[in-house]
């Protein structure tokens, strides 16, 4: 017996002390890689001293001799709020992952493969001017300084999967870049192939329909083909890729002198992409005699993207630009020639490998034509081989553009300076100071030979096809109205076809709302135009309750009267339930039968149901095509109002008021280590119930039909911005500056986001003074 104790007691004691161990461990590696701001560091590359001071939000403040020594700093700074981003970003761009996170990552790493995105990098680096490439080089040896004063002292998440950062280069920087352009691309979403779907399942007219233009170019090769798809397969459409909600846009808008009460120009901008921790972008201020500029900087990359200087501030949305087209080819017998005409143009072929982690490679053959990439047939979809040509290929200097934002002094000075950007097309609008408004479009179009680019074009056919990019003066500008201007990813076109732009663009209801607004008051303040970036009230929502009118009774009619009385606010509980999960009946009911909605984007079923209850879309897609008897709009709309209200009624009981829209939407800030079972939830913030819409200002989209209640994009900054003064600017990130789990700043921001709040964003040398809580000294 005492020996079966001793045993005991042996092991309990074995068992605590590899408990111990283990904790020790996991507190070491969490513990580890931890920001350093303080103190005096010699980096070699430094022309002359930075001194680095930082406020309670750490964000920094440089001060140096010259721009090419900021961007010196800002790759160190980067690094050491943001190596894990910086280090899974680059094998993201070129295809890496799966090195290091196993066979789960091969599908991605074989899409930015085939996209060939780290060679555009490289190509584009070559095109880069002189300045650029300095701020490039720069920028990678601040990387590199800080890689090789940690040594393995790095984060959690490249310590515990045994990461270790080989050094930073120019192109791994312009990766970023294309990952960007890529994520603001519709590319992924594959309209085109969807589109094409429609033509073979319905044919030109119904398809036109869907499309909703009028002038839709059809060519008869792709027309034919879908036709005999038709009759060959007898199969219904099935999407390619799971769409997204593609809340890809953003808000912005400025008002003049005579429309703000600070004085001077206000430029408010919050930009819509995907949550996460850490966050898109990271705040910061440079001040050089030759760049003095604060705001966003996008880490992976040397310059601000959207901020402001002395004299002028600007902002970014999202044109929402068909900047890509797919051509379908035709290949000889043996694969290796494209017909062209009568003619045949060679394939160009690369074998390559992609190293997975606890498995063997996977091999990939990659293929060009004289168009781009060539994507492998897909028989299970009647897809033959297609070609991408995509506007980021032209890629030239896209640092440049931004370097000449930060040193623009009137909004007339900006145009000359980013005429030669290409992609991801932006709406950029400007103040300055002596009240100077500006809109123009920041990306070029291409020039196509023939068609709009909405479906996909026959490769063979010389009558289509790309001869460059239209010269940005080509661009549809918005002049002010009311001194003011505002986008928000709506169409921007003077009048449809005034213009070449092609763009799957979003609804309106955000741009109105925000001229709703802007009408109200004849004066603003800076803090006026943060409180309007939360704003929950959907236009669109009021719109379809309008047109949802009708005699119903029972369940319909419970919910046609709660709707009937609401202010279409999207709150976290109350009305704005009901409306949400009829919506999603709506959509179903109207065209679920013939479609799986589920794979089109938000913005696609909104303009669906505007343009059927507007009665601009045929009336026969309202039948129910699973049933005997032909179904009416009244039939239709009455049959969702009662689903949905039974729906609610069943979750949360009779009482409109105390429905919970916020367990429909949930917003859940995830890191890379979330994904750790158990303790992942160390790392993740969240889920937090939250209002708004993808229709309303504060744009959280609301999942799709058949999806998880979890909110994925949103605004990932707020950002306004006093033209002239940036002591009197503001922010808020949705999380916070550092990517460290265990740093104060990886989420100390989070709260004023939620609140819907914001922090000053100083400029001047006695701000800075005053909020100065730890600084460092960057030394040659």
């Amino acid at each position: 017996m005492a020996t079966k104790k001793k045993r005991a007691r042996r092991w309990l004691l074995g068992f605590a002390l590899l408990f111990l161990l283990a904790a020790l461990y996991g507190v070491w590696v969490m513990r580890s890689g931890l920001p350093q701001r303080d103190g005096e560091l010699r980096l070699a590359g430094l022309h002359a001293p930075v001194e680095v001071r930082w406020d309670r939000y750490g964000v920094p403040h440089l001060k140096g001799g010259s721009g090419r020594d900021l961007a010196l700093a800002l790759g160190f700074l980067h690094a050491n709020d943001r190596m894990t981003q910086l280090e899974l970003g680059r094998r993201a761009a070129a295809g890496r992952l799966a090195e290091v996170f196993g066979p789960g990552a091969v599908p991605m790493d074989a899409e930015a493969r085939m996209l060939r995105l780290r060679e555009a990098a490289e190509a584009a680096l070559t095109r880069a001017g002189p300045e650029s490439r300095e701020w490039f080089d720069a920028y990678a040896a601040g990387v590199n300084a800080w890689l090789e004063r940690r040594g393995d002292d790095l984060p959690p998440t490249l310590k515990l999967f045994g990461i270790r950062p080989e050094p930073w280069t120019p192109v791994d920087s312009l990766g970023f870049v294309f990952l960007m352009a890529r994520d603001l691309s519709f590319w992924q979403g594959r309209p085109e192939e969807m589109r094409f779907e429609w033509l073979r399942r319905f044919g030109p007219e119904r398809t036109q329909d869907l499309i909703g233009d009028p002038n839709l170019h059809m060519p008869p090769a792709i027309v034919a083909m879908a036709q005999a798809e038709h009759a060959a397969a007898g199969r219904a459409a099935t999407a390619s890729v799971p769409a997204r909600d593609l809340a890809l846009g953003s808000n912005n808008w400025v008002v003049g002198l005579s429309r703000s009460a600070e004085g001077l120009p206000l430029v408010a901008n919050d930009m819509h992409l995907p949550m996460q921790l850490p966050g898109l972008w990271y705040q910061a201020h440079f001040r050089a005699p030759d760049y003095e500029v604060m705001g966003v900087t996008l880490p992976g990359v040397p310059g601000v993207v959207v901020g402001q200087n002395r004299d002028l501030a600007w902002a970014l949305t999202n044109v929402m630009m068909d900047d890509h087209d797919l051509f379908f080819e035709e290949l000889d017998p043996a694969g290796e020639r494209v017909r062209r005409g009568d003619e045949w143009a060679p394939i160009a072929t690369e074998r390559v490998e992609i190293p997975v982690r606890w498995a063997r490679p996977v091999p990939l053959t990659l293929q060009t034509t004289d168009r781009g990439p060539l994507l492998p047939a897909d028989p299970n979809r009647g897809l033959p081989p297609r070609s991408l040509a995509w506007t980021a290929y032209r890629l030239d200097d896209p640092l440049a553009a931004f370097l000449h934002l930060g040193r623009a002094r009137r909004v007339a000075d900006i145009p000359a300076g980013i005429k030669g950007f290409v992609a991801p097309a932006q709406n950029l609008v400007a103040a300055d100071r002596d009240g100077g408004l500006l809109h123009v479009i920041l990306g070029r179009m291409p020039r196509r030979l023939q068609g709009d680019g909405r479906l996909p074009t026959p490769g063979r056919d010389a009558a289509y096809g790309w001869d460059g990019l239209r010269d940005a003066s080509e661009n549809p500008r918005r002049p002010p109205e009311d001194d003011s201007l505002v986008t928000a990813n709506e169409d921007i076109r003077p009048k449809p076809g005034a213009s070449p732009l092609t763009a799957d663009f979003d609804g309106p209801a955000r741009a109105k709302r925000i001229r709703e607004l802007l009408v109200q008051k004849p004066r603003w303040l800076a803090a006026d135009f943060a409180a309007m970036q939360g704003d929950t009230v959907s236009l669109f929502a009021r719109e379809l309750v309008a047109l949802s009118d009708g005699a119903y009774v029972g369940s319909a009619a419970r919910a046609h009267e709660a709707l009937a009385s609401w202010d279409g606010r999207m709150g976290v509980d109350g009305t704005s339930a009901l409306f949400a999960l009829y919506e999603k009946r709506l959509t179903e009911a109207i065209f679920g039968d013939e479609l799986d909605v589920a794979q089109v984007t938000g913005p696609v079923r909104r303009a669906w149901l505007m343009r059927i209850l507007h009665g601009e879309m045929d009336g026969a897609w309202f039948d129910d095509v699973a049933t005997p008897d032909i179904e009416s709009r009244d039939a239709i709309i009455a049959k969702a109002l009662g689903e949905a209200w039974d729906e609610g009624a069943e979750r949360w009981g009779e009482e409109v008021s105390r429905w919970e829209y916020g367990e429909l939407h949930r917003l859940t800030l995830r890191h890379p280590l979330g994904m750790l079972p158990v303790v992942g939830r160390l790392f993740n913030r969240g889920p937090f119930p939250i209002a708004g819409s993808a229709t309303t200002i504060a744009a959280f989209p609301l999942p799709g039909p058949g999806k998880a209640a979890n909110v994925n994009e949103g605004p990932t900054v707020r950002w306004v911005a006093v033209a002239g003064d940036g002591d009197r600017s503001l922010a808020v990130l949705p999380g916070g500056q550092s990517g460290h789990p265990f740093d104060p700043h990886y989420d100390d921001q989070l709260d004023l986001y939620l609140r819907g709040a914001t922090h000053p964003a100083t400029w001047s040398e006695e701000a800075i003074a005053a909020a100065t809580v730890s600084s460092m000294k960057l030394q040659p």
